[in-house]
């Protein structure tokens, strides 16, 4: 057993655990990732990156490699659903203006979503996490084994290429997936359906470029009398996946074999198709919640905490925000610069976002059934069959025009500005505002950027190619004053206690744009001082009588880093 205790160990070396593993290093925490597997995700799984992950991968220095490699905007132009990719096409969700660098994302962030399958987005991570720390912070092919908590740390049991051993680390992150067996060692529960659905996935290399050709998109739902699935055309030339409704109880997993799957594959292509399987896999479509994001020095982060249906691409970017929410409190703990009780924020603020997420995904999953109602998919295979022969005769068949008003209902699933950005927390870690907060931006597909406790700093240019959100740094707060009380808030923040996590002042002018509103419009009567956590999410505002502005600053610190909240609780208002 190590005698010096590591700050962390992480359990899992896919999308959140890497990313975890590369803020520690910038923050200077020691750490290790394990990971059972022999090596990174060799199959696409997830493949939506939404804006705000990737304002995270920017903060982190990924996001350029990322863009570079993610999917043309011209083959993500719609969501087709069809009899089969080379055949009928029933109706197509246009996304023309909605993906790429366009007026909906730069009006709003720095950055864009992307496409990009998990199994190319993990090897630029893990590339970032080894220059990061140094060295290869990601011990594959080594197990997590269990656990033992005392007043100190954790000491966890793991085996591995040398045999079992036991490594002792202040806190122990669980990173490693939807059966996440650090979850279950802390005896954590999940709650909500375990299988809405079976899904058998069918994993193919291609070259698809003659049928994107015609279609351009990343998404195909196929619905045919004898098919119920949809192809992810993860790269035009490379990895795609056919996932297809099964029912297990009639159907065993066992028996779809190469040659039966190669004949699903081909009734999905409908035209002739060259294609190489490279996998066959199942999985269940669950919703379902950890109970708890922490147990003691054990906290859950990514799929350990959260199963999502696939519908709105949420599971991923979730994770995102947990690591990104979780990482810099608990080095501030480590520190001693935050009490524990600044970690129970975590699951305050995270869980309601997991849950709403959760939800949504459900709802996307329910809302799809509109299609298929009016495709006639429910009223038995001889009915559908007919309803698909009259549409295949009739090119101006009146009911492409309700099929295509089902489609167009979709659009919230597939492009819906709220959930591409950083959820607005209700309860957690910030100090309530008291005073008005302008909301100068009306609300855009649910999404309304403003200065309100909570909520993420909203994105502006201080100079050409820097954001607001470029300068936050996971080790310190960053307090952006008003230009004229830049030298006060400056003066003010040098005499500030020891022993708190760092507060940097950056200058913020009224004229200081992003594409739809100034700093001017986001203060509203009078320019004040915004504090913003590591994360980036508001954590004070300074009130409109403020008296003392030390006094009130350290009052709010320590608010948010749990320490005499209810002392200072009268003194930050």
């Amino acid at each position: 057993m190590s005698n010096e205790p590591l700050d962390l160990l992480i359990v899992g070396a896919g999308p959140a655990g890497l990313l975890a593993s590369i803020i520690a290093s910038s923050i200077g925490l020691s750490h290790r990732v394990i990971e059972r597997r022999d090596g990174l995700h060799t199959e696409p799984s997830a493949h939506v990156l939404k804006t705000h992950s990737m304002e995270v991968y920017r903060r982190v220095g990924v996001a350029d490699a990322i863009v570079a490699r993610s999917t043309p905007v011209e083959l993500q132009r719609y969501i087709t659903w069809c009899e089969s990719v080379g055949g009928l096409t029933y109706g197509r969700l246009s996304l023309e203006g909605k993906k790429g660098r366009v007026p909906r994302f730069t009006r709003i962030s720095p950055i864009h979503s992307c496409n990009l399958p998990q199994s190319e987005l993990e090897p630029l991570l893990h590339a970032r996490a080894v220059e990061v720390a140094g060295h290869d912070p990601v011990h594959f092919g080594t197990a997590f084994a269990g656990y033992d908590e005392d007043g100190g740390g954790v000491a966890v049991r793991m085996s591995g290429p040398s045999g079992e051993r036991t490594i002792r680390a202040r806190y122990l992150i669980g990173a490693d997936g939807a059966g996440s067996r650090v979850r279950r060692a802390a005896g954590i529960a999940m709650e909500g359906p375990q299988a809405l659905a079976h899904f058998l996935a069918i994993h193919i290399n291609s070259d698809m470029r003659p049928f994107l050709t015609r279609n351009p998109g990343v998404l195909f739902f196929i619905r045919t009398p004898t098919l119920d699935g949809f192809f992810i055309m993860h790269q035009a030339v490379g990895s795609q996946v056919f996932m297809m409704r099964f029912d297990p109880e009639t159907t065993p997993f066992e028996s779809f074999d190469a040659d039966a799957c190669r004949a699903i594959v081909a009734e999905a292509m409908g035209a002739p198709h060259d294609f190489a399987i490279a996998a066959i896999d199942r999985w269940n479509m669950s919703a379902q919640i950890a109970e708890s994001y922490r147990a003691g020095r054990v906290l859950l982060v990514g799929d350990a905490g959260h199963r999502f249906p696939p519908t709105g691409g949420l599971g991923l970017n979730t994770g995102v925000e947990d690591v990104e929410n979780v990482m810099w409190k608990v080095a501030a703990v480590i520190r001693g610069q935050a009490d524990p009780a600044l970690l129970d924020s975590y699951e305050r603020e995270c869980r309601p976002i997991a849950i709403r997420n959760t939800n949504q995904s459900v709802a996307n999953h329910t809302r799809m059934r509109e299609v298929a109602l009016t495709l006639r998919a429910e009223d038995g295979p001889a009915a559908f069959r007919a309803a698909i022969d009259e549409l295949r005769a009739q090119a101006d068949h009146p009911r492409f025009a309700e099929i295509q008003a089902a489609i167009d209902d979709q659009v919230d699933h597939f492009a819906f500005l709220e959930l591409e950005m950083a959820a607005t927390a209700e309860a957690g870690a910030f100090v309530a505002p008291s005073r008005a907060v302008a909301m100068p931006v009306p609300p855009t597909e649910g999404f309304e950027p403003s200065f309100r406790p909570g909520a993420h700093v909203p994105h502006l240019w201080l100079e050409p190619g820097v954001s607001t959100i470029d300068v936050l740094r996971f080790d310190r707060f960053t307090l952006f004053a008003p230009t004229v009380d830049v030298a006060g808030w400056r003066a003010v923040v040098a005499a500030l206690p020891p022993g708190g996590l760092p507060v940097a002042v950056v200058a913020l002018d009224p004229a200081t744009r992003g594409e739809t509103a100034s700093a001017a419009d986001y203060w509203g009567d009078a320019p004040y001082a915004v504090l913003v956590r590591p994360d980036g999410r508001i954590g004070w505002i300074e009130p409109p009588r403020i008296g003392d502005r030390a006094t009130a600053l350290a009052a709010a610190l320590a608010q948010i880093a749990g320490h005499r909240a209810d002392e200072h609780a009268a003194e930050v208002a």
